[in-house]
């Protein structure tokens, strides 16, 4: 599968002994030079060493052979939340509430650990990088992720500043004019958040991924040229919630996030 920034990769589940692992093996297509490939898949490497949460599978070992670069992690069940939508799985506002609290703490512990050098930003929360085994929800994929401290690891190049370009001017008229804007997320606010190097790009995504897991509830894809707002099967307070994580100016940090979704 491609992983964006030049480099193809695939996942894989291994056994040894009475261990199971996932091993994700990716190679450097030619687009960018070796010395930016690497650099980016050490850290990948160093982020899954220094983060320490259970439902994040850890690593076991990253190397390389020949090509080929690799990165052996604790393997964990279930399916990708993609999977279950493309399966006809519908989720109901009482579920994604569920999912989107259990993202959150995830979040909150990934940007504040006990070690303030080791806060990381996902910045990739998309369905496919979410996994639910028994209720319990996982994040994967690490690959776009960055430390939120610049100081460490700070000569990485940056797939996304590539793939977005310059990020454009929000307080521009015309930019708060644009038509996109009418359909939060928008094309230019998800430029904007998406490569942001702070937890706002985490909030961001998650508003994002609740907004995602109601698709299935809506089976005539013009609708979506309407807001998701005035189309998704949503209670008013859930609504103002998945908008203030889109917004910019919304939750200040996923905590707060977490503590207003507990109250609605």
């Amino acid at each position: 599968m491609p992983l964006g920034g030049g480099s193809y990769g695939v996942v894989l589940k291994a056994a040894k002994g009475w261990r199971t692992y996932a091993i994700k093996a990716v190679i450097n297509e030619g687009n960018e030079s070796p010395e930016d490939f690497m650099l980016k898949f050490r850290l990948e490497a160093e982020i899954l060493r220094r983060v320490n949460h259970p439902r994040i599978p850890g690593l076991v070992e990253a190397f390389s052979l020949e090509d080929v670069h690799y990165l052996v992690q604790e393997y964990v069940g279930g399916l990708p939340l993609s999977h279950l939508l493309h399966t006809g799985r519908r989720f109901n506002e009482k579920e994604v509430k569920g999912i989107i609290y259990q993202l959150l703490a995830i979040l909150n512990e990934l940007h504040n650990p006990p070690r303030k050098q080791d806060a990381v930003v996902h910045r990739d929360l998309r369905l496919s990088n979410l996994m639910l085994s028994d209720g319990k929800l996982y994040l994967i994929d690490f690959g776009l992720a960055r430390f939120i401290d610049s100081r460490q690891f700070p000569f990485c190049p940056d797939p996304l500043q590539k793939k977005f370009g310059s990020a454009p001017n929000y307080k521009d008229r015309s930019y708060n004019c644009a038509p996109a804007l009418r359909h939060i997320p928008g094309h230019f606010t998800y430029q904007l958040l998406r490569r942001e190097i702070s937890p706002r790009s985490d909030l961001f995504g998650a508003g994002v991924a609740a907004v995602d897991l109601f698709t299935n509830w809506v089976e005539d894809e013009a609708l979506f040229k309407r807001s998701w707002k005035e189309v998704l099967p949503l209670s008013e307070p859930f609504k103002d919630f998945v908008e203030k994580l889109l917004s910019r100016e919304g939750f200040a940090s996923s905590a707060e996030a977490q503590a207003y979704l507990s109250r609605i």
